[in-house]
């Protein structure tokens, strides 16, 4: 029987977050916080990327299951989860990748979780390079755009953000382009100042019994200010402290209606935190967080 948790009952303990370890930081959700450089590029400037463990009822299975959201560093990540899998005596049946670079680490997940479907947005990725690798792979699927996770709905419910179009694709250090400071930062401005043609979508969740909303890549990186102080000058100089925002650079409005009810279906949810997959270690936003949430949508003439 379908699992439902009418209201959330209880808060996510994001100041648990530890880089390299997955902390449970409400029942049946971890966060592992592991350090990453985007694109893969040793020039890039280091930020926190967030692997999240969910322990879920599968409706179409009819049994508990471990979902993993956000393939991240596989070295890093892996033991962790196969720790989990030990305690919970539970095997992990999905790794869901939330979309734009999210899916460039995926291949040794499914090589080593041999029992898990590979979940990946059905837009921007199969267009990619890499994507098209991906789907040449066995257990590797495309959500359903309209309904990306039924098997969980009532305990972790999704959106695929669509309407949304960025840069089009460019070859990443880590899919084999020359790994200099000049590429990197070539590739940076290529992100803000290139036309956004490219039809993008982000997968958005809410964690039903903590009220917890995961933005996909167009929620923007949250920091305090005082964390924020000390990091690399272009990461400082990307970010606006203290606030919950949405980017729009890199990834902007492409169908206004389609991106006016993604917003109307995520702000139905009664969000108590609201967190990105690259915060500060330890930060999430709480404060009125679904109102701040709305305001951020307002901001940007999304709603």
């Amino acid at each position: 029987m379908q699992a439902q948790v009418k209201e959330a009952t209880r808060v996510a303990r994001m100041e648990l977050e530890t880089t390299g370890k997955a902390v449970e930081v409400a029942e049946g959700m971890w966060v592992l916080a592991t350090r990453h450089r985007p694109g893969l590029s040793k020039y890039a400037f280091e930020i926190n990327n967030r692997c999240l463990i969910f322990r879920l009822h599968d409706a179409r299975l009819g049994c508990p299951v471990l979902a993993v959201v956000n393939a991240v560093d596989p070295v890093a990540a892996i033991p962790e989860v196969r720790r989990l899998e030990h305690e919970t005596g539970l095997p992990v049946r999905y790794v869901v990748s939330p979309g734009g670079g999210h899916h460039l680490q995926i291949e040794p997940w499914h090589d080593q979780f041999t029992e898990a479907q590979v979940l990946i947005a059905p837009v921007r990725i199969p267009l990619t390079a890499h994507g098209k690798e991906l789907l040449r792979l066995p257990r590797v699927v495309l959500m359903d755009a309209n309904d990306p996770l039924p098997q969980f709905r009532g305990q972790l419910d999704a959106v695929l953000f669509r309407g949304l179009v960025g840069v089009n694709d460019h070859q990443a250090a880590g899919e084999g382009a020359p790994d200099t400071r000049f590429g990197f930062m070539k590739r940076m401005a290529k992100l803000m100042t290139l036309p956004k043609k490219m039809p993008a979508e982000e997968l958005w969740l809410h964690h039903v019994p903590t009220g917890t909303v995961i933005g996909g890549e167009n929620l923007a990186w949250m920091y305090p200010a005082a964390a924020l102080r000390g990091q690399p000058f272009m990461l400082r100089s990307m970010l606006k402290p203290d606030r919950l925002w949405i980017w729009t650079f890199a990834i902007t409005t492409g169908d206004a209606a389609t991106v006016a009810d993604s917003w109307r279906r995520i702000l139905a949810w009664p969000a108590r935190t609201v967190m990105s997959y690259h915060d500060a270690t330890g930060f999430a936003f709480t404060t009125d967080a679904r109102a701040a949430l709305e305001a951020a949508a307002r901001a940007v003439k999304q709603i």
